[in-house]
């Protein structure tokens, strides 16, 4: 190989190495692949990054709710809760009108999980227990007492909690699974 061509090929190396976009820690916006790797559908992890940042919210919360609320679908309806995060329209109109949006969006997935994450941030300052969050944002009661009691989790909970964990450590963000 000519110097000329070695040169070059360090060259596209170089450039290479330059291009890659470099992963900013955990709490700000990364790279996110353009795939699926993970079974998180790629905008519902861009938003889940996003709304995440904005109210201090482990993105992969986020995600694992979505998961286990909707399985991934922005229009979901179950009774009066609805969207990607289940949103109880009833006791939330509000936390969506405050945000200038109409409550004919409740099918956009931004929007839906932006009114979740404000709740969920609500929920921590009050709580601070992730487990207890989750129960009082389900409106588990009856669990939520067995929780307080003997740290009981539900299937909904531990659910939540273990696909968080497992999503977390599939993006690089924890150790060990």
């Amino acid at each position: 190989m000519s110097y000329l061509n070695k040169g070059i090929a360090v060259l596209l190396a170089l450039v290479a190495f330059i291009a890659t976009p470099i992963t900013a820690k955990a709490n700000s916006l990364s790279y996110i692949p353009p795939q699926e790797t993970d079974g998180v559908p790629v905008e519902i992890r861009q938003i889940a990054e996003i709304v995440g940042g904005e109210f201090n919210i482990c993105p992969e919360l986020l995600e694992a709710m979505a998961c286990q609320e909707s399985t991934y679908k922005a229009d979901a309806t179950n009774g009066t809760c609805k969207g990607l995060m289940q949103i109880n329209t009833g006791l939330h109109k509000e936390r969506f009108t405050d945000a200038g949006w109409s409550t004919e969006d409740w099918d956009n997935a931004y929007k839906n999980m932006y009114v979740a994450a404000d709740y969920l941030a609500e929920l921590f300052e009050k709580y601070e227990d992730v487990a207890l969050v989750l129960y009082y944002y389900n409106g588990d009661s009856t669990n939520l007492k067995r929780y307080k009691e003997s740290g009981y989790l539900s299937y909904y909970v531990k659910s939540i909690l273990e696909k968080s964990e497992e999503l977390e450590y599939l993006h690089g963000r924890k150790g060990d699974f």
